[in-house]
């Protein structure tokens, strides 16, 4: 006999971070022994997108790819190369993606597929991939001036400023 209580321990278990990774392992598994996806989703409680998701996880990078945690392969800059490329875009005024991507080739011979790799440099430099210098270089400080009396006269509060 199977008490309410019992039922929901088993959930409790199985939806454990261990629980995930079983999950995991076993949807992988399932369709490896020729289930049927829509059996796996109703056996395991999952969407057919999370088997679909582990399945493709498992044949890409192994069973180590299933668990919690799991952090990846390397990366192709070494923390020293990494190091010495932030240090010198710190002295740059700004840098453009392009240009951080030619100094990675020409330095490293790395060229990453996705610009999200170039984003991180440039985030660990110090740079916003949004706005990658400090100031406006076009800013006309008699133009800034006299916009910001006009808008005194019309009671209108400067662009920032949420009264």
């Amino acid at each position: 006999m199977v008490l309410k209580g019992d039922a929901m321990e088993l959930e409790e278990i199985i939806d454990a971070p261990e629980g995930r990774e079983i999950k995991r392992a076993l949807a992988v598994k399932m369709v490896r022994l020729g289930f049927k996806t829509k059996d796996i989703c109703d056996l395991l409680e999952v969407s057919d997108a999370f088997v679909s998701k582990w399945k493709t996880v498992y044949e890409e990078k192994g069973a180590g790819a299933l668990r919690l945690g799991y952090r990846g392969s390397a990366g192709f800059l070494t923390e020293s190369q990494r190091n010495k490329l932030c240090f010198y875009l710190r002295d740059k005024p700004q840098v453009s993606l392009e240009g951080l991507r030619d100094i990675i080739k020409e330095w490293y011979g790395v060229v990453y597929q996705s610009k999200q790799s170039y984003y991180d440099v440039l985030k660990a430099a110090g740079f916003s991939w949004h706005r990658s210098q400090a100031t406006n270089p076009k800013r006309d400080a008699e133009q800034v001036w006299h916009r910001r009396a006009e808008l005194k006269k019309t009671g209108e509060p400067p662009l920032g400023d949420h009264r």
